[in-house]
């Protein structure tokens, strides 16, 4: 069953989770929770330990450079073309890399 609370948002993006939502979760001062944004009006946190975080993380990082198409061929590419813009902004135009 899926329970509903309104909560509000604050001026630096802080929401408050209703008390009976904590206790259920055993969410507690210091619990981490990760924060995703399914599409334009749905957001989902999810409580987790850090070593699950890390790997939900990993996780999602795959699934969103899957949707964005990338691998890790373009985004190596990527990298190097930033390193070479900033060799030749620091080295000028007349020195090439080997």
């Amino acid at each position: 069953m899926i329970e509903m609370k309104l909560v509000s948002v604050t001026r630096k993006g802080q929401v408050t989770i209703p008390e009976d939502v904590r206790k259920k979760l055993g969410i507690r001062e210091g619990s981490k929770l990760l924060v995703e944004s399914v599409d334009k009006e749905l957001v989902v946190m999810k409580k987790v330990d850090i070593v699950e975080s890390l790997e939900e993380l990993q996780r999602y990082c795959q699934r969103l450079a899957k949707e964005k198409g990338l691998t890790p061929e373009r985004i190596n590419k990527a990298i190097e073309g930033v390193r070479e813009k900033i060799w030749k902004e620091k080295y000028g135009k007349h020195h090439g890399r080997q």
